[in-house]
């Protein structure tokens, strides 16, 4: 007999549960007194949880194409709560590394890699494939656990960074094998200003429209846009009234029909509208269609939950619960 095949709904939970999972074991790692965590050992705990974090963020976007509203309304929250924890949790290893006392002359750290006394820890970085809007994060998180590491030697720097390398990314040709050559040669060929401004410029512009009214589409939007803004305002590009007005007039075009409608109704004059104004808008709406959803759920939940009565048959047995 073949095995029943699992619900998408039920994946997701399985997923979920596994990073929860990793979650409480960094938290237990951390309050566990009896072994207290050395500075290797806390960003190890850190790569974990940016990686976890990472897998979170992945699994919200997949839930989105594949759950039902019904579905994604306690998935996503659930996901929320995760998110925060993680957060808190990342903020406490960053305290506890910087308050750290740890005299590393003790952990007799020698650039020889094979008289480094302190065993190569396995860190699950986020990795790199080559995608230009992808580098100068993977590059700030990068520098952060490893390149900045004062523990480490060039060799291991050089093997973490191997690792975290893939697709086109592995394939770069450099100078020598030395840890500063490769990463020389990625700045070189990934740290492309223009090419990273016009990956986050395509992703704004070549968005499906959203086909129907849903509170989940409109939140993906709302964070999609957010992001891809913030990482040009790092690259010291901020927008004017002449962008403002073009990303508005692109953005409503990927609107469902009633939101545009909506936001049309909006307007009360023949001015060019506010950049501001329209995420005001946009938040709203979405903030609108989470509560008619979710009141829906709930009445429908009402309107179909089974009705029990009971009646004795006989006078000498117990009442029988029968369904209407």
């Amino acid at each position: 007999m073949a095995p029943k095949e699992l619900s998408e709904l039920t994946v997701f939970n399985r997923r979920k549960a596994h990073l929860l999972g990793q979650i409480t074991r960094i938290r237990n790692s951390l309050e566990n007194v009896d072994s207290p965590l050395n500075q290797v050992e806390i960003r190890t705990k850190l790569a974990s949880l940016s990686e976890v974090k990472a897998k979170i963020d992945k699994l919200r976007t997949e839930s989105y194409r594949v759950l039902s509203d019904e579905e994604l309304m306690d998935f996503e929250a659930s996901l929320d709560t995760m998110e925060v924890d993680a957060d808190n949790l990342e903020v406490s290893l960053n305290t506890l590394l910087e308050s750290s006392n740890v005299d590393t002359s003790e952990l007799s750290v020698k650039n020889d890699f094979a008289n480094y006394n302190v065993k190569l820890t396995s860190i699950n970085l986020p990795e790199f494939s080559g995608q230009y809007i992808n580098w100068l994060q993977f590059k700030s998180q990068f520098v952060s656990l490893i390149h900045d590491n004062a523990c480490l030697s060039d060799s291991q720097k050089l093997y973490y960074l191997q690792s975290a390398l893939k697709g086109h990314a592995k394939q770069l040709q450099t100078v020598n094998d030395s840890y500063s050559s490769l990463f020389e040669a990625l700045e070189g060929r990934y740290e492309n200003k223009r090419l990273i401004v016009n990956s986050h410029i395509a992703e704004l512009l070549n968005r499906n429209k959203i086909k129907f009214e849903s509170a989940f589409h409109l939140r993906s939007l709302i964070d999609s846009i957010q992001s891809h803004l913030r990482a040009l305002k790092q690259l010291e590009l901020e927008p004017n009234a002449l962008c403002e007005s073009m990303l508005i007039f692109v953005i409503t075009q990927r609107l469902d029909d009633e939101s545009r409608k909506q936001y049309e109704m909006e307007l009360h004059s023949n001015d060019s509208p506010k950049w501001d104004n329209f995420l005001d808008f946009l938040i709203k709406r979405t903030q609108a269609l989470e509560n008619v959803q979710r009141n829906s759920s709930l009445k429908n939940k009402n309107e179909y939950s089974p009705k029990f009565r009971s009646f004795v048959v006989k006078s000498d047995e117990k009442p029988v619960r029968y369904v209407l």
